[in-house]
């Protein structure tokens, strides 16, 4: 029985610090399913809930634990000995990295007992990861953003604002608000990262890593709305209200040459 697949196609905008299965010494990156499927699993769970993640993606515990979506890669990606800055704003830090312009296919093969609803929510919960989503070290401010490929076999990918806003509608917007930032200045991804890298210190509102760790509730990703204006920011985040406040302290920051020029955020 040939089983039921569909295919993504994407390409990274942003240099990915997405490390090895070897650990944080290996001399090289690589793209790798299992932190892909990582976050395709927390885009379905903040909008589909967790039983349906656990359901349709598998758990470690309990009875039907087994997975009921498989993906993979069509090809194997290449491995990346090349560096980045970790810290683009201040041209710190480098680490092995997957290059932008980096181009991939991801598979995903519907399993004997998939339903054909658990089919449709994996499906668009990956393509969830592939709009909003990112991948690797620093990816809440826009390293690893990922990007759809639109082909004649992927003709959903957003070409313009009003597609996206409308793509993502019929996605589900549950518990996730989303701002576009930037639209139509001409910046390049480079530019782009360094921007979303140059945050400021507010654990309510862009987390904090000393003297703990707190992720960054407010999460940033470049985007190519090839239509309509080309490369530009989103800031994903709970609420519009903490959108709001991250722009005002943005806005407000003692150093804010790269902020200062970006277009008032447009709430999506």
């Amino acid at each position: 029985m040939k089983l039921q697949t569909a295919t993504f196609p994407f390409r990274l905008l942003t240099d990915c610090f997405s490390g090895t299965a070897e650990g944080k010494y290996a001399d090289h990156s690589v793209l790798r399913v299992p932190p892909i499927r990582g976050h395709i699993r927390m885009w379905h769970s903040k909008v589909f809930g967790a039983p349906s993640c656990n359901e349709i993606w598998g758990s470690t515990a309990g009875e039907g634990a087994g997975s009921r979506v498989g993906i993979r890669f069509v090809e194997i990606p290449n491995r990346s000995s090349e560096k980045s800055q970790i810290l683009p704003h201040k041209n710190q830090g480098v680490q092995r990295s997957v290059p932008a312009g980096t181009s991939a296919t991801l598979e995903l093969t519907r399993l004997p007992l998939c339903t054909n609803d658990q089919w449709n929510k994996a499906q668009r919960a990956t393509k969830l990861w592939l709009l909003l989503g990112t991948l690797g070290l620093r990816s809440s401010r826009a390293a690893g953003s990922v990007w759809p490929i639109h082909t004649p076999d992927q003709p959903w990918v957003p070409q313009a604002v009003q597609e996206l806003v409308h793509t993502l509608a019929d996605l589900g917007r549950a518990n996730y608000s989303v701002a576009l930032i930037g639209k139509g200045l001409g910046k390049d991804a480079q530019t782009l990262r360094a921007t979303a890298s140059d945050t400021v210190s507010d654990t309510q509102l862009f987390g904090s890593i000393k003297p703990r760790r707190i992720p960054s509730p407010t999460r940033f990703k470049v985007i190519d709305l090839a239509n309509d204006g080309g490369l530009c920011l989103v800031a994903i985040g709970p609420t519009p209200q903490l959108l709001q406040q991250a722009e005002a302290a943005l806005r407000n920051k003692h150093d804010n040459h790269r902020w200062a020029p970006m277009s008032p955020w447009l709430s999506l």
